[in-house]
Formats: structure tokens, C-alpha cells, sequence
């Protein structure tokens, strides 16, 4: 059985406080997600809208910070604004345009584009030579605020690789705040390697299995 208390006490040892832990709660039960809240953790991570907004609502009653990690569609675009505080997955003006048109009256959404650091076919993001001008049409949206950026690296098995991914992550990361002060953010690092991540420069790791166990 998984012990989720002790799971978060290990995190809490190895995390800096300046880093926040986005408990990626995906395939998870609410009455696991309410736990990890009741044991400090108040920032959770989902990646498909219909069992979020499932989780959400009867998990109402606690003051959670939903963040979206996963690939969005236009159509969902709608119910992202109106449930969830950040959105990690921008990589097209088409979507940060319609989280600003869809987002409910008085509510200003968190967004870090999504940066495809290794330039894999497979994963989503754009390359960094698309960054700024993506980012300078988002600063201009009055109800999305740019915060940074996410990375999801190529999934090996050697460190060096990896760090060095990191360590380009980081390197665009002051490149923009040189321009946009507040896109100080990065999202980087999971179960598996979020310390190698937090040397890097993360700012948020995404841990699941190192919460919650294995996926079922």
C-alpha cells in the first residue's frame, strides 16, 4: 500500500521551499488527491479535462490550485479557463487567445509555454526561435498573464543528457525574464529526476509515482 505521507515528508527534505510540488493527480481518486491536500501539498497537476473537472467538483470545498499539464484542444478551451489557475501547455497563440476570451470575469490564468526542448517529433511545444514571438502576443491578452515556461525532456537514461537539457532550459529561462520580467517559471523535473531539475533552475517539478504511487 502506498504510503503517501511519508512519500510527501521524503519530498519535503529534498525540496527547497522557493520550489513548488505540482502533485500530478491524474488516474488518481479525489479522496487521494484530498489527502495529499490535507498533508500540505496544494498545487495538482491534470492531463485530461473530463476527470479533472470530475475531481474539482467534489473537491470544491478545498482551496486547490489546478494546474492543466496536458495537450489542450480548442473546444476544451472553455472549461480550462473556467477551472484552472495555470495551464503549463501553451504552444499556440490560437489557445492563449481563447483561455483570454473564455476566462470568467475577475480571474486572471497563469500560462507557461510549452518549449520542445529536444525538438521530438513526438512531444508537443514549440522551438525556442518561436518563443518570443509567442510570448509577445500573450503579453497583450488582459486575462492570461505569462509565467514562464514548461519543458518535458527526452526520456533517457543518461544523466548528462538530460541535465543538458535542463541546462538549456534554464538558459532561455533568462532569456526571457530579460524581456518579461515575470515569466520567472519554470516547470521541469519529474518523479525521477526533479533533483537534478531544482539544480537546474526549476521553479515547479511535476511528481506523480514519487506522490501517489505507480499509475494503475
Amino acid at each position: 500500500m502506498i504510503n503517501i505521507e511519508e512519500n510527501i515528508s521524503i519530498l519535503n527534505e529534498k525540496i527547497k521551499k522557493k520550489t513548488s510540488i505540482i502533485a500530478v493527480s491524474k488516474k488518481k481518486s479525489a479522496e487521494l488527491v484530498e489527502q495529499a491536500y490535507l498533508l500540505g501539498i496544494k498545487n495538482f497537476g491534470e492531463n485530461y479535462l473530463q476527470e479533472a473537472l470530475q475531481k474539482i467538483v467534489s473537491l470544491n470545498h478545498l482551496d486547490i490550485n489546478w494546474h492543466f499539464i496536458g495537450k489542450i484542444q480548442s473546444n476544451k478551451c472553455k472549461d480550462i479557463a473556467k477551472n484552472f489557475q495555470w495551464v503549463h501547455t501553451i504552444d499556440r497563440y490560437k489557445i492563449a487567445k481563447r483561455l483570454n476570451d473564455d476566462c470568467p470575469v475577475n480571474k486572471i490564468i497563469n500560462v507557461l509555454i510549452q518549449i520542445n526542448i529536444d525538438n521530438e517529433e513526438s512531444k508537443s511545444g514549440i522551438n525556442e526561435s518561436q518563443l518570443f514571438d509567442l510570448a509577445e502576443k500573450i503579453s497583450v491578452l488582459p486575462n492570461i498573464k505569462l509565467k514562464g515556461i514548461m519543458v518535458i525532456p527526452k526520456n533517457s537514461l543518461e544523466i548528462n543528457l538530460t541535465e543538458e537539457s535542463f541546462k538549456k532550459t534554464l538558459e532561455i529561462s533568462l532569456k526571457l525574464r530579460n524581456k518579461f520580467s515575470e515569466a520567472n517559471e519554470i516547470s521541469m523535473g519529474m518523479s525521477n529526476d526533479f533533483e537534478l531539475a531544482i539544480k537546474n533552475g526549476s521553479t515547479m517539478v511535476r511528481i506523480g509515482t514519487g506522490i501517489f504511487g505507480e499509475r494503475n
